[in-house]
Order: C-alpha cells, then structure tokens, then sequence
C-alpha cells in the first residue's frame, strides 16, 4: 500500500509542475493568456450589452432558454443603479443597422416593479423574426452589429447570442466586412470582453462559423481582443443549464461570481494556446 501511495503522490507532483510549467509557458508566449491574468484585479465589471440573434435559423425554444436566464441574471443587479445594461435584437426584416432593435438601454431599475416593466416584459417580447414584406429581406448582420456595438461599448462586457453567420446576400447594399478594426480598438481596453454562445448551424454553414471563429480567436491569442466562445449543447434538456451557467459566469454578480468567473476564464485561454 505504502508503494502504491507513494506513487500517486509522485504523480500528483509531477502533474503540479507540468501544469506550473504549462502556464508559464504560455503566459510568455501567447498573449491571450497573459492579458487573463493581467485581468484578475480589474475592477467588477458594471457595463453589459447582450445582443440576441433573431434570425430564422434560431430555434424558438433556444431563444426563450436564452431570453428568461438573461433576465434571471440581470434581476441580481436591482437596485444597484453602477450598473448599466443594454439589450438588443438583430435579424429583423431589413439591411445591416436597419435589422438592429434596441430592447433595453438604461441603469438597473430600482426596484422589481420597474425592473418588471422596464426590463422584463421588454426582454420577452423578443420574438423571432417573421417574413417580411417586399423590399425588407431577413438578414443576420453580425459583423455590422458587431461594428456599431464594440465602438459604443468599450471597457464593458458584450454578450452575443447568435449561431455566427454573417448573412446579407440579399440586401443591395454591400455587405459589412470583418471588422476588425473595431475589434481590436475594443480589445485595446483590456477590461472589456466578448462572450459569444453558440448553436450548431445548418451543415453547410459549419465552415463558415468555424471561419469567423477563428479570426476571432487568432486576434485574442495575439492580445488583441478577449474573446471566448461556448456552443449551446444541441440536447434540450442540457439547453437551459448550460445557459444558466453560461450567463452566470458572463454576467457575474457576487464576490464568488466575479472571482470564478476570472478563474474560469484564465482556464479558458490556456486550453484555447493549447489547442492552437
């Protein structure tokens, strides 16, 4: 027995300093993993913009998932008039910044009856987005949204719930480029980040999600922006606490929250470097 302890102590050793050993290298070498934990005094964060996919590609039982722990979330912060959150909807009937609905934009109401009015019965009135009529074609401008919402949001944290297909081939107008510029001009305040959760698209749009994925992962592991991606599990009766969870650690309240929160987060960069 002795033998047999004495090894798995030896084990647990070895695997400490492989994972000491691990961290450090890719503190100095992949500049997403050093900005994380450059991160872990920064101040709570008390600005958020939740931006919701409307597009016929969501499933409607995804969205609600999404809509009631969104408000599960935001209702923590009542009273706490620091904090400030903005809502909105794109996909709408309509072309790039014509597709985009502003849901809620104000500070934490003060109470549960004006959080009621003003925040939750807004929030549920997101519905999918229904066919149009002529001259107002369905679209999913997210690389637009993306332009408008990382230039009026520095330094707060943005929260993108949408399956990662920029599609407007049927608006006149040429579609918005990647916008990188605006993405990196965000993630030179390294207080803010993107948090995007994710659905599994058609088959064949997986390549093009997985592409925008992967700018936006080769900016963060350059340091350019923090960006953190999580695919909503296609079970629905995972669905609501992959969610629930999701939400927590983007949307943290209390101490514990906010310090898992950092923690997880620097875990998350360091399996991201390491899966290249």
């Amino acid at each position: 027995m002795g033998i047999f302890r004495s090894k798995f102590f030896y084990m647990c050793c070895f695997l400490f300093v492989a994972l000491v050993a691990a961290t450090i290298f890719f503190y100095f070498t992949d500049e997403g993993v050093a900005n994380e934990f450059r991160q872990v005094r920064q101040p709570n964060p008390n600005l958020f913009h939740v931006g919701i996919d409307v597009s016929a590609t969501i499933e409607s039982d995804m969205l609600d998932d999404f809509k009631n722990n969104v408000i599960s979330r935001l209702k923590n912060f009542i009273g706490d008039e620091a904090v400030s959150y903005y809502v909105s909807s794109f996909g709408n009937p309509g072309c790039g910044k014509a597709s985009f609905s502003s849901i809620v934009s104000n500070q934490s109401p003060k109470d549960e009856t004006a959080f009621e009015w003003d925040v939750q019965k807004k929030i549920l009135s997101v519905s999918p987005a229904r066919k149009p009529g002529p001259g107002r074609p369905l679209t999913t401008p997210l690389n637009c949204l993306l332009d408008q919402v990382l230039t009026d949001r520095i330094g707060g944290r943005v929260i993108i719930f949408s399956d990662l297909l920029n599609e407007e081939s049927d608006c006149p107008t040429i579609p918005c480029p990647f916008p990188e510029r605006a993405i990196t001009k965000f993630g030179a305040n390294k207080e803010g980040q993107i948090v995007f959760l994710y659905p599994t698209p058609h088959e064949l749009k997986k390549k093009d999600q997985q592409n925008f994925i992967d700018k936006m992962q080769k900016l963060a592991s350059e340091g350019r922006i923090r960006a953190f991606f999580y695919h909503i599990p296609d079970d629905p009766e995972k669905r609501s606490a992959f969610m629930k969870t999701q939400l927590q650690n983007s949307i943290p309240v209390t101490t514990f929250e906010i310090v898992q929160e950092r923690v997880l987060k620097m875990v998350d960069a360091i399996v991201s470097a390491v899966r290249g």
